[in-house]
């Protein structure tokens, strides 16, 4: 049985997911960033557990070598940097961190 909060969030989490595809998390890289590839195995790794509840998040990889106009649109300060909505992360996250952060999204809808 649901409890009363439950029943409240599952609509605008339906309503969420109707009007895009997937939730996307971009993680901004560097080849020279130290942990650029932990962030992205972070981001990969709770998206994988979304999906699995059939929660679709993508996660999208950008080089800042392959695109430089990314750190003055986004003021990056340090790498690596993931952005969620209008949310940051910036340097290495926990997957807790981006949990929360997704969370957040889902329900503000």
């Amino acid at each position: 049985m649901m409890q009363r909060n439950q029943l409240e969030v599952q609509p605008q989490l339906d309503a969420f997911y109707s009007e895009s595809a997937s939730l996307k998390v971009n993680v901004f890289t560097s080849s020279s960033c130290t942990f650029c590839q932990e962030a992205l195995d972070a981001a990969r790794e709770v998206a994988e557990k979304f999906n699995l509840l059939n929660l679709p998040v993508e996660v999208i990889e950008t080089s800042v070598e392959e695109r430089p106009e990314i750190i003055e649109e986004y003021n990056a300060i340090a790498l690596p940097m993931i952005l969620i909505g209008s949310s940051q992360i910036i340097g290495l996250p926990r997957t807790e961190d981006i949990e929360f952060m997704i969370n957040q999204m889902m329900l503000a809808g």
